[in-house]
């Protein structure tokens, strides 16, 4: 089973993600870290904001690429569970997104793009940090410019319309990020829990 944590930046994706680990020690967990930590930071992934549909099309099949690059091993390993920080859901709703604050049309040939790639990371739950704006903003502590499309009130708010609007199989979870970090966990948990019993009885 696969599971990704998700949500704008500054949710606490890294923190429920290490708390999970912790609470589900008894499982074999592969643990898959987030895009920026994969390359090395953020200012190795394409620019967030482009300007054209090439410019965004070019980002999008690197950032595909790097989804394969860094899923490849968990994919491949015995475990009972793959947690990633961040799935492929991220790409669509970043454009989603950036179609809203820009008005580059760019969602829909993502769309295509990322259904074309056919990635086997996506995941059967997804557990969704929902924050408000203004905690975004007091969690930042100057990793982001003020300036910066990561901590845009649009910006976020397309990120979360995305999630509200998701269809297919994939199941969602909402959860609070203004929640204390042991009580996320241990919504989280029980819902993981829940989906292994369930798969293992299936």
């Amino acid at each position: 089973m696969i599971v990704a944590v998700e949500g704008p930046c500054c949710a606490g994706k890294t923190t429920l993600s290490r708390g999970l680990l912790k609470a589900l020690s008894q499982l074999t967990i592969a643990h898959v870290r987030c895009y920026a930590d994969f390359v090395g930071g953020g200012r190795f992934l394409p620019n967030p904001v482009p300007r054209t549909l090439d410019e965004d099309a070019a980002g999008l099949k690197e950032l595909i690429h790097i989804e394969r690059a860094r899923t490849e091993a968990a994919l491949h390993a015995e475990s009972n569970l793959i947690l990633l920080d961040r799935g492929p859901n991220t790409f669509l709703a970043h454009r989603h997104a950036i179609e809203q604050v820009t008005g580059l049309q760019c969602f829909g040939p993502a769309q295509r793009a990322v259904a074309e790639a056919r990635l086997p990371s996506w995941p059967d739950l997804v557990l969704y940090l929902d924050v408000p704006q203004a905690t975004v903003h007091e969690r930042n502590r100057g990793k982001f410019p003020d300036d910066s499309i990561f901590i845009d009130a649009q910006f976020n708010a397309g990120i979360r319309s995305y999630y509200t609007e998701m269809t297919g199989d994939q199941k969602i979870m909402w959860l609070d990020a203004t929640l204390d970090p042991s009580e996320l966990v241990e919504l989280a948990q029980a819902q993981v829990r829940g989906l292994l019993t369930t798969a293992a009885a299936n």
